[in-house]
Formats: structure tokens, sequence, C-alpha cells
């Protein structure tokens, strides 16, 4: 049987090997052979290299007997374990309120063929109507800013007109006075494809949230339409807003 000596750092530190095994390890290694290697999970750690005071390891005691569980990346993109991350929140029209001032009308039409209905707030052309709803953050919310999609459609547009909307924030903690102002609004732009067609704008600038935001704590939102920016002829119907936000944990408690 070939010997073979595996060097370490300095040659004192070399270790004679048995050819057989470092075949095994070879196999395993670079994929050859039918080498399974069984790790415990209490036996291995991944460790920060800059603080080995930080580790990861792996549990599987909550599993059933008998249960293999793969995990699989399917994205060129780096992933984070858990919820830590950015994640959406659709708001349709129907959670939504109108205000007592220049407010949106709330409507509901069934569409012609197959009876489709919709539920949408409408914006004129000539007042910036406006609308609001709340959202209650996650305790793993990271308080940094937002962005919206809106999802809208019409009747009566035409090519290269374009709809306009911004959306502003602001946040309330418990006993803070709820008639505060709104943080700066960022807005969102989308041209009309064709009446009845369902329209999806581009994400807006990050917008910043008014007061003083921290997870838990509950947030107000304004919409608006920005009539001397916008040049739909006719009444833009809002379907629903879509919120991109970021948490900084897993998980919210």
């Amino acid at each position: 049987m070939t010997f073979e000596t595996i060097t370490g750092a300095v040659a004192s530190t070399a270790t004679v090997v048995g050819g057989e095994l470092t075949n095994k390890y070879s196999n395993f290694l670079n994929g050859g052979g039918s080498e399974v290697a069984t790790i415990y999970d209490d036996d291995i750690f991944i460790v920060d290299p800059a603080d080995s005071t930080k580790r990861i390891r792996l549990n599987a005691d909550a599993l059933s007997t008998s249960t293999d569980v793969i995990c699989s990346v399917k994205s060129d993109n780096n992933v984070n374990l858990g919820c830590v991350g950015t994640h959406e929140l659709y708001i349709p029209a129907g959670a939504m309120y109108t205000v007592t001032t220049n407010g949106a009308d709330y409507t509901t039409r069934e569409l012609a063929t197959n009876d489709v209905m919709l539920s949408t707030f409408n914006f004129d052309t000539t007042t910036a109507q406006k609308v609001q709803f709340n959202w209650a953050t996650p305790a793993n919310w990271d308080a940094g800013t937002v962005t919206f999609k809106l999802y809208w459609t019409t009747t009566g547009g035409s090519a290269s007109q374009t709809v306009d909307f911004d959306l502003a924030g602001v946040a309330f903690a418990d006993d803070n006075p709820l008639d505060t102002a709104f943080g700066t609004a960022q807005n969102c732009t989308d041209t009309w494809i064709a009446d009845n067609d369902l329209h999806v704008s581009t994400a807006s600038s990050a917008i910043t949230i008014a007061g003083s935001p921290a997870a838990g704590e509950l947030v107000v939102f304004q919409l608006s339409r920005d009539v001397a920016s916008d040049d739909l002829g006719v009444d833009a119907e809002v379907i629903g807003v879509l919120l991109e936000y970021s948490t900084d944990a897993s998980n919210s408690s």
C-alpha cells in the first residue's frame, strides 16, 4: 500500500496517512466514488473569521424521522437566511379610505365580458385628490425608507398620456399626537397602455417617513394624484399600492 504525507504549515506538522483513506477523502471532496460524510449538527460550526465568538450551527432536531431536507439556491443573488431583507406588502383600494378635504371617490364596476369586478379609488383630472391607509409595522421592520408601485386602470385614456402619483407617510408611537404632518412625498409615474388594462408603475424613489419611525409603530400614508404633472385626460382608477420595505431580523419576536 502506498502511503502519502500531508504537510502542514511547517515540516514538523507533517502527517503520514494511508493511501486508501486519502483516496476516500479525495473522492468525497471531488464528487467521485460513493463516499458519504455524516456530520453531526452539534459538531460543526461556521465561524466569523474576524470574531470566533460569532458562530452558526445548523440544527436538525426538529425534523421527522428518516427525513432529508435539501437547501437549494435558485438565483445568482446573495441569500439572507430567515426573513432579513426586502419584503412587499400590497394594499388594495378596499383597505384605503378617502379624506374629507379633496378626497377621491371609491367605486366598484363590473367589466362587460367576464364580470370581473374592479374596486377602485377614482382620482379626477383637476383636483389633487387624496386617500389614506395605515400600516401597523412589524417588530422586525428596520424603520427605514419604503418605496411604492401603483396598480391602476382607466377608461378613455389615449396614447402617451401619463399619470403621476405621490405617496407620503408619518409614523406614530403610543401616545403620539395623531395630528402630525406627513413627510416628504415621492412620486411614481406610468403611461397609458389601453383602457381596462392593468397598469403597474415602476417603483418610486425612497420615501422617508416623518416622525421618529421605529419598529412596531403605526404608519399612516397619504396617496395623491399630482395633477400638475399628470396629463391623463380622465379619472385614474387606483386598484392598489405595493409597498416595499426592509427588515433587520428573521422574525418579529
